[in-house]
């Protein structure tokens, strides 16, 4: 079972992964997607993209974050969370 402390490590991780990709795909800002949750985000990001290419597949994608930061946090409102945009030369591959 994975502590809380890494749980929130991925979901800041994922969270800023799957903003920055709509942000750049958008050209919009942070504050126009900050009151979504991750579940919300990721769910966008398939609807712009699609399953394929660079996203993947979604059941495989979402269920693979729902195991990472568990289900709470998935659709947790981000008012509660401090939103961390990872940008491109951040990102860890």
């Amino acid at each position: 079972m994975v502590n809380e402390s890494k749980k929130q490590k991925m979901y800041v991780a994922l969270r800023g992964q799957v903003s920055g990709r709509l942000i750049r795909a958008m050209d919009i800002a942070e504050a126009d997607i900050g009151s979504l949750s991750l579940g919300e985000l990721i769910n966008t990001l398939f609807l712009m993209h699609g399953d394929g290419g660079s996203t993947g597949n979604f059941s495989v994608s979402f269920g693979a974050a729902i195991k990472m930061v568990g289900a709470e946090l998935m659709w947790q409102e981000p008012a509660a969370n401090k939103v961390a945009i990872i940008e491109p030369a951040q990102q860890v591959h």
